[in-house]
């Protein structure tokens, strides 16, 4: 009797794994029940019911979300191993490798994710109308080993992990300030005339690369006056006349309302990395996004980079 009830404990249902992961990536069982489809009860029970059948709990529940235990942690490539196996299945068995479909989550630093992305992967869509696009746009790392997202663009190439970089492509960041701003504080000409301007620009406790230290690098170690952890934020800012700030030029090439300051001599630049998972990239869809992204960096270069004199 007894071996047969440990036999029973240490079965678990598949389907449970697939809860595991999503409370995992989400870390809340309600945002983890609406990925599913299913309520937060059915989250809570089906976690339950994994941890008994392993015999072990696999979360820890923080002010902030869930966290996965010493225990969680061992057992989370395994699950991540068998969701790649059912996705490459399902393409092999349906033929998507012929026509592409299922979803891809491309994560971004806001400025990419707000202004970058969204027009390139709408003409992917055009392109592979079965393909549903997920944009995860926030100025923080993206747990690409944990399949988070299936592809991240990132400032900085990873440290560690199975993972695949590729170069998306540079872009220039300078100086701009709006129309109303400079024409009433005027245009600065210098770096030391910039200083006494208000500026506007990243909080720095809270950069979530060492890319984005932009001011420091010029030497601007003031504190700004108007700071925000959003690119999109800060590039509102300036235009509504709060400062002088550092954009990208896909950002703010095309506003009229915005005035560049300073670009020949104080132009930056910044190299963007596309990163996926060995595993997730073997996915047909994802691999098709990220070429495509490639390709329209490469057709665009001319909205990243100052041309050449």
């Amino acid at each position: 009797m007894h071996t047969k009830t440990a036999k029973m404990q240490n079965h678990f249902d598949w389907n449970d794994l697939k809860v595991f992961i999503a409370l995992h990536r989400m870390r809340r069982m309600t945002d983890a029940g609406k990925v599913l489809g299913i309520d937060q009860t059915t989250i809570s029970r089906r976690v339950r019911a994994l941890e008994k059948a392993i015999g072990t709990s696999l979360f820890l529940r923080r002010a902030d979300g869930f966290e996965l235990t010493a225990a969680g942690e061992k057992i989370l490539p395994f699950a991540l191993e068998i969701e790649q196996a059912s996705e490459q299945l399902h393409e092999a068995v349906s033929g998507q490798n012929k026509r592409l479909s299922g979803s891809v989550r491309v994560g971004a630093p806001d400025g990419l994710g707000t202004y970058f992305l969204p027009s390139i992967l709408t003409q992917f869509q055009k392109d592979h109308p079965g393909v549903d696009i997920e944009v995860v746009s926030s100025s923080r790392a993206f747990r690409v080993a944990s399949k988070e997202v299936h592809l991240a663009l990132s400032l900085s190439l990873p440290e560690s992990g199975r993972l695949l970089a590729r170069k998306l492509g540079d872009y220039h960041l300078h100086f701009f300030g709006s129309a109303d701003y400079v024409a009433e504080h005027g245009v600065p000409q210098t770096l030391d005339e910039l200083k006494d301007h208000r500026l506007v620009g990243y909080i720095a406790d809270m950069l979530f690369s060492p890319e984005v230290r932009y001011l420091e690098e010029l030497g601007l170690r003031r504190t700004v006056r108007f700071a925000s952890s959003s690119m999109a934020a800060q590039k509102e800012a300036i235009r509504a006349g709060s400062g002088i700030g550092i954009l990208p030029r896909f950002m703010a090439l095309n506003d009229p309302s915005l005035v560049p300051v300073l670009t020949n001599e104080y132009l930056l630049k910044r190299t963007v990395w596309i990163v996926g998972h060995q595993a997730t990239e073997d996915l047909a869809r994802v691999r098709a996004v990220s070429e495509f992204l490639q390709k329209a960096a490469r057709a665009r270069r001319t909205e990243l980079l100052v041309p050449e004199s």
